[in-house]
């Protein structure tokens, strides 16, 4: 081993140090905006409130223009319409009036266990990225029964939209 760094020498110490420092930055689960395009196109979003991504979670809130779903997120109103249209588009909104977001959830555990359960991951490790007042806005987000839960399979971001609030809370885990 000390013959081996022997060989290093200090002028190569700082481009291996760089290149170092450029593979922890890659590491990070989403750039925010690369997620900001990608909501965009599904959600009417204004500005960022909050954002943290590392390794294994990301998180971000974001004020609404508008507490509506765009046309290029397909909307249902059950649980197996839902599972459906993931099957057929890989991305979906579950809007059950006077069903939380947190209920539909548990509900597409009980139907498809390991797609409710991916989605239920997804939740648990991008609460990691979460600050105290975005935990709470989550917490809030999957509580209200006028909340819409969101999944895109690609990217396992989940996402609940508060019209209440007019926030955006989305999560992703180690994917």
């Amino acid at each position: 081993m000390t013959r081996l760094a022997g060989h290093i020498r200090a002028g190569r110490l700082v481009p291996l140090a760089l290149a170092c420092l450029g593979l922890t930055g890659a590491c990070t689960r989403e750039d925010e905006a690369v997620l900001r395009a990608r909501l965009s196109e599904w959600f009417s979003i204004a500005e960022t409130l909050a954002f943290q991504a590392e390794r294994d979670c990301a998180a971000a809130m974001f004020r609404l223009s508008a507490a509506d779903v765009k046309a290029q997120m397909p909307v249902v109103s059950g649980v197996r319409a839902m599972l459906q249209q993931l099957d057929r588009q890989g991305r979906a909104a579950l809007d059950m009036r006077g069903v939380s977001p947190d209920e539909g959830l548990v509900a597409l555990v009980d139907i498809d266990r390991p797609r409710g359960m991916a989605m239920r991951r997804a939740a648990l490790e991008g609460r990691v990225c979460m600050s105290a007042p975005m935990e709470d806005a989550f917490l809030r987000a999957l509580q209200n029964r006028r909340g819409v839960l969101a999944w895109d399979v690609v990217s396992g971001t989940i996402i609940i939209l508060d019209p209440d609030s007019g926030l955006l809370v989305v999560a992703m885990g180690a994917g």
